[in-house]
């Protein structure tokens, strides 16, 4: 048995410097697969999305009479898929974090690190893979709200837009692939600092919807130099800031891109840290 303690480790490394990263992706991708609560919260993202969605869109065509003249003007039919892609985007956000506290809430995570002694590449990996999933199903349930929301109030006789006009492209395609990993991939990060299912969600839901729960209850002034600079306003100024010019809380475009990429790659650098420093 002490022979076994004594060879284990350093076999350990002997394979760790061997094997391939696409082993380590191949491995996370397998955990993340056999885990039920993975299809369970995509199931829900597209359920609740998509449902939600086509509930406000009816409600909207439904009384659009009883509307006045200033809301029926500010109507913007590309607005009613960023309802339903809110449920999801909590929801892959629940992902990211589960991914990580789930393998420390069974003792998985003392086995992964064993096989991985490079905590880095661990983080890395899972991040790779939490992205390519928020990118792939964040896009499909996208466009699905989209087009959902368009056929209801279409049915209606409300004013719609096509997938080809370039406000809606970007908003619905462009901004899915690009802001759509930020929210998981935080989760990630927090999850790995916190070690708390609880904690990290509520963290992470914390800087994607405190400013649009209390923004507008704040100076304008505080709107502008705090609200804007957290990580879910910045992704959505460059996903749909293009669509609300004169809001405070949105930055330049590609500012607002930059800042989301700053928060996410810091993130995940503390995350790497902090894991580093722990004996797991």
């Amino acid at each position: 048995m002490s022979s076994l303690a004594a060879t284990t480790p350093r076999d350990s490394a002997q394979s760790n410097s061997t094997v391939p990263f696409t082993a380590t992706l191949a491995s996370e991708w397998t955990k993340l697969i056999t885990i039920r609560s993975t299809w369970t919260t995509l199931a829900m993202a597209v359920i609740l999305s998509i449902g939600i969605t086509a509930l406000f869109s009816w409600v909207t065509g439904w009384t659009w009479d009883d509307l006045s003249g200033a809301d029926q003007a500010k109507f913007n039919p590309i607005e009613l898929s960023f309802i339903g892609g809110a449920f999801s985007a909590v929801l892959f956000a629940m992902l990211g974090v589960s991914i990580v506290t789930s393998e420390y809430a069974s003792g998985m995570m003392r086995l992964t690190m064993t096989v991985t002694p490079n905590r880095g590449r661990i983080v890395l990996a899972k991040a790779l893979i939490i992205a390519a999933v928020a990118i792939v199903a964040g896009l499909m349930i996208s466009v699905a709200n989209f087009l959902v929301a368009q056929a209801i109030i279409g049915a209606h006789d409300l004013t719609t837009t096509s997938l080809g006009e370039s406000d809606a492209f970007r908003a619905i395609v462009v901004g899915a692939m690009i802001t759509g990993p930020v929210f998981p991939l935080l989760g990630v990060a927090i999850a790995f600092i916190f070690r708390s299912t609880a904690l990290a969600i509520t963290t992470v839901l914390a800087l994607i919807y405190l400013p649009s729960f209390f923004g507008g209850l704040l100076p304008r002034r505080l709107q502008e130099t705090v609200l804007a600079w957290l990580p879910g306003q910045a992704a959505d100024s460059f996903a749909v800031g293009h669509l609300y010019p004169d809001d405070p809380m949105y930055l330049d475009s590609t500012v607002g891109l930059i800042v989301a990429a700053f928060w996410t790659i810091s993130s995940l650098v503390v995350a790497t840290i902090v894991l580093n420093r722990r004996d797991v």
